[in-house]
């Protein structure tokens, strides 16, 4: 079922000393949603242990789930062919991958490798979560005003203009995540980043917890955690006997309950199940480092990769390539009709643990197979190849690509606002599409370079949000 300053760091680096700028004595970390970099507490002065190396392909991955997601949001206005509606209007499923990663990295960058305790970096508790705030909402706000006019002209054409700055109101504290009729208010992608927001506070009271556990511990948290996520799909299913739907392609007049459904995939506790899924499988690898005396109960080094589905480091019965192949023929088999599950339990039982299974082996491999043989002449894996550089700057581009494709989208298919600028609505023109996706890629690019990386900018949030975290 959430979320920048300078996105040139994306999973953590062992050091990114280039990357603090302005903001002195501070420690870069990396958003896990977003990948933006942001200034973070320096945990005090310790003993140096092992090192968090730099994972890629969790970048890239970053990108292929934006890109399904924004070409998702606005597929409907360029064709009618069911088949290829039914392909990418799964948004609903891919959207919880989001959640696991931002879990996933935070447990990375915010626990300790070798051992079983949280990073200092957490603490004070209100300024680690301002400072993963500010990481994200500057853009987020940024968006905001500019596209105000946009949003306001349609607002206040429907709704009125008391409800319109209700609305406002509403969005630009990401709030709206909580009023499940009206969570996709104004930028209606942001609703991810409003509960988001909700999982950030409750990570740095969650993740010392998780850090202390062992293998049985994160193993059981793991299986309690997604029967949690599951009981609400299955509840959802159950009451509205929508075992068999297919929500992306359904209106809120084809469904007996709309509101129970935006209550279900909206839920910011919900995200929050989903990102401490998140936590716990970055956790499962992490161990690994952890001393054997530490844990009776864990597993041997040689025996570590055998978390999760099984297979051993350096086999093919390991490589990431098993689950993402497994996620692609769920999304397939659905659109076919050969997989008869609704989105909910699709992304609860089938989705979000082979996309954990993902990250898990990702990261296993670049660590335990990828850097070990970087010197060697030949040597590919499936993460190396998804770690290539060009793919990596697609993810560090992908934040602004989620928080601008859905106002230039209004911008060229909200009928009110269209009609308005244009004359016409561009749903009469398929071939346009391509040109709304080049549109979103280059806004994004520019957005990333002159905005995202912009130092001053960046600090003077992170300024703000360390003001607003003495005050608790």
């Amino acid at each position: 079922a959430a979320a920048a300053a300078a996105a040139a760091v994306q999973t953590p680096a062992p050091a990114a000393p280039a990357q603090e700028g302005a903001i002195p004595k501070k420690e870069i970390d990396a958003f896990p949603m977003t990948g933006a970099a942001q200034a973070v507490p320096a945990p005090p002065a310790k003993k140096k242990g092992p090192s968090r190396p730099f994972i890629p392909a969790l970048d890239s991955t970053r990108f292929f789930l934006i890109s399904y997601i924004a070409v998702g949001h606005f597929i409907a206005c360029c064709t009618k062919n069911p088949l290829a509606l039914a392909l990418l209007s799964q948004v609903n499923v891919v959207v919880g991958a989001f959640f696991v990663l931002s879990g996933y990295v935070v447990a990375y960058t915010c626990t300790e490798l070798g051992e079983y305790e949280a990073s200092a970096r957490i603490k004070p508790a209100p300024r680690f979560i301002a400072s993963r705030i500010m990481g994200y909402y500057p853009l987020y706000l940024l968006a905001q005003c500019a596209f105000a006019p946009v949003f306001l002209f349609a607002d206040v054409t429907y709704n009125g203009p008391i409800a319109a700055a209700w609305h406002g109101l509403l969005t630009t504290t990401l709030s709206q995540a909580w009023f499940p009729a009206h969570a996709e208010l104004w930028n209606a992608p942001a609703w991810f980043l409003s509960a988001l927001t909700f999982a950030t506070v409750c990570l740095p009271f969650a993740l010392p917890a998780i850090a202390s556990w062992r293998r049985r511990g994160l193993k059981r948290a793991m299986w309690i955690l997604t029967a949690v996520s599951v009981l609400a799909k299955l509840a959802y299913s159950y009451d509205t006997n929508g075992w068999f739907f297919m929500e992306g392609t359904m209106s809120p007049r084809s469904h007996p309950s709309w509101l129970f459904w935006n209550s279900i995939r909206f839920s910011p506790f919900a995200a929050l199940v989903e990102i401490l899924i998140g936590c716990v499988a970055a956790r499962l690898v992490m161990v690994r480092e952890c001393k054997a005396e530490d844990d009776p109960d864990g597993v041997g080094a040689s025996d570590a990769a055998k978390l999760v589905l099984g297979g051993s480091n350096g086999l093919a019965a390991q490589s990431p390539a098993i689950p993402a192949l497994g996620m692609a023929a769920a999304i397939v088999a659905r659109a076919f009709g050969w997989l008869r599950l609704n989105d909910a339990l699709t992304r609860g039982l089938i989705f979000i643990p082979l996309f954990t299974a993902f990250v898990m082996r990702v990261h296993r491999q670049t660590v335990y197979a990828d850097l070990p043989n970087a010197g060697r002449p030949g040597y590919n894996s499936f993460s190396k190849a998804l770690g290539a550089k060009w793919l990596t700057y697609l993810g560090t581009i992908s934040f602004p690509i989620y928080i601008l494709h859905g106002p230039i989208g209004q911008i060229f298919y909200k009928r009110v606002m269209a009609q308005k600028l244009w004359g016409k609505v561009f749903t009469a023109d398929p071939w346009f599409f391509p040109v709304y996706l080049a549109i979103v890629l280059v806004a994004a690019a520019l957005t990333h370079e002159l905005f995202m990386k912009n130092k001053d900018v960046q600090g003077w949030f992170q300024a703000k949000g360390r003001e607003l975290a003495a005050l608790f």
